[in-house]
């Protein structure tokens, strides 16, 4: 994974409304790029949600807010749709974003492995390097923290 210091990867995807994002492209201001394993999951949408709701104090303090999971282009569009979720989702589906920022993982639920998203988030400063990152991120107050890190950046 990722550590704080290192310099955003120079990936990119499509977002829900078929835009090609870059997350170099946000250069100059702070960036919020959370992980998510799947759109329209319980986890996933309270942790879409709380960003959502807080998209305008994220704007506030100058920062834009990025969403990706390896869904397709019509699942994360389904699930901004559905949540009124008004930042770009991107579908890493080749999964160039997660790879190069590490947050595939061995998963073990009930004695069954599996391979996916480790929900993460990072902070992007303004001049491209990882400010913070929070892995194994649990869903409740992350927000919050997040905004907090935002603002003291």
């Amino acid at each position: 994974m990722l550590e704080a210091g290192a310099k955003v990867p120079d990936v990119g995807a499509t977002d829900q409304d078929g835009n090609d994002v870059k997350l170099r492209g946000f250069a100059g201001r702070k960036l919020v790029v959370y992980f998510y394993p799947k759109a329209d999951t319980p986890g996933c949408t309270r942790e879409s949600q709380a960003f959502r709701d807080a998209k305008g104090d994220f704007a506030a303090a100058g920062a834009d807010i990025v969403g990706v999971s390896r869904d397709d282009v019509a699942a994360q569009k389904k699930f901004a749709q559905k949540y009124a979720l008004s930042f770009p989702l991107l579908a890493d589906t080749s999964s160039a974003i997660c790879d190069a920022f590490g947050v595939i993982v061995e998963k073990n639920m009930y004695g069954k492995k599996s391979i996916g998203i480790q929900r993460s988030t990072f902070l992007v400063a303004p001049d491209g390097t990882i400010a913070k990152v929070w892995p194994r991120v649990s869903v409740e107050g992350h927000d919050a923290a997040v905004l907090e890190a935002v603002r003291s950046l």
